[in-house]
């Protein structure tokens, strides 16, 4: 990645988000810390969260060389039971992540600013409930169904609620532990299926597909420093076709997945180039959802109908249907390719190792 460079965006927030992401260990910290912050009632508890608040991720210090740690900021009172809960802690972040992204925790203590009060969510109307049951009622394991339910009901009794609103179903589907296939029949999913979007020719022998999470660093340095190059030689050229689907690992993500869906078919690849490129603005605004809708806005759509695309079932159903086929394929963290049927992650050196792999199993 590092030898193909960035495209000439012009803008500090792409500037921004493209350092960070190529730094890899730095741009990941940044976005870590911000999820952990915003999500850390849904990965330690309401009582842990109460004492408790995540000041930094670092590395090296106060440890053993290499040992990744969580800073915490405890109230005095809390110290010594955080202190014995420390296992059980960097155990839910982890699981959180769905990779091991800390070692330990070190504690330092202080005041534990209090967030203002959210509204309390509405109980889905029964009628949201039985419609969301119905729209996925086709998926066989029976706690991604359970999951899915609760997001659809959930948003359509609340559609404009902030992140906390989704934080339960698609994140927990992205790290849940369990890697069992949906359907049996996941090969499928291997070629473009109904509902995807195709860059490129449809005719092109050669496929790559890319589960991506809109949070992700990694996804949108792909964006920035890979996809160009990969466009430019294969894409462009007819030898190949791409597919990206949406794999979120987070609530943010997820929202910021209907806003790309948001501006039609037509204009997803156009609009998801925006929200990367805006990622680091919209990751650590104090409201992502109206600093997405602004990059909309800057893309030709009203705010009123950007906003109205958090309730679109329609657009949750692709979103859902995304999900689904990552996991029937397996896939477990982001960005994920698939090239010509084959599971290759995310390849090393870029545009050059896609560029490889495609000239090795390329048709």
């Amino acid at each position: 990645m590092r030898q193909n460079g960035f495209r000439a965006v012009g803008g500090l927030a792409q500037a921004l988000t493209s350092g960070l992401a190529r730094k890899g260990a730095g741009g990941g910290r940044v976005a870590s810390i911000v999820r952990l912050r915003s999500d850390w009632p849904n990965i330690v508890g309401p009582e842990l969260a109460r004492c408790t608040q995540p000041e930094a991720l670092i590395t090296g210090r106060g440890g053993r060389s290499g040992a990744k740690l969580l800073r915490l900021k405890v109230a005095g009172a809390a110290a010594l039971e955080v202190q014995h809960m420390s296992t059980q802690i960097v155990e839910r972040v982890n699981a959180y992540f769905g990779h091991r992204q800390i070692d330990d925790i070190r504690l330092m203590q202080g005041a534990i600013a209090r967030a203002a009060g959210r509204a309390p969510i509405p109980k889905p109307a029964p009628e949201a409930v039985a419609k969301a049951d119905a729209q996925v009622a086709q998926v066989q394991d029976p706690d991604l169904r359970a999951a899915l339910a609760r997001l659809g009901a959930r948003i359509a009794t609340n559609p404009t609620g902030r992140r906390g609103v989704l934080l339960g179903a698609l994140g927990t589907l992205f790290f849940a532990r369990s890697s069992r296939a949906q359907f049996d029949d996941s090969a499928k999913y291997l070629a473009a299926v109904e509902g995807d979007h195709v860059l490129g020719s449809p005719d092109a022998l050669n496929i790559i597909i890319d589960y991506f999470s809109l949070t992700c660093p990694h996804c949108a340095n792909f964006n920035a420093a890979v996809l160009p190059t990969v466009r430019k030689e294969w894409i462009d050229t007819g030898k190949a076709k791409l597919i990206m689907r949406h794999f979120p690992s987070d609530g943010i993500a997820t929202h910021a997945s209907l806003l790309a869906e948001c501006a039609g078919p037509a204009k997803f690849y156009t609009t998801l180039d925006a929200l990367f490129k805006a990622q680091i603005d919209w990751l650590t605004a104090p409201d992502p959802d109206a600093e997405m809708i602004k990059v909309l806005v800057a893309e030709g759509v009203k705010a009123e109908a950007a906003t109205a695309c958090f309730a679109d079932d329609r657009l949750l159903n692709k979103v859902i249907a995304d999900v689904q086929s990552g996991q029937a394929l397996k896939v477990n963290s982001t960005p994920t390719l698939f090239i010509n049927e084959q599971f290759y992650g995310m390849p090393g050196d870029g545009a050059d190792g896609i560029s490889a792999i495609l000239r090795q199993v390329g048709r």
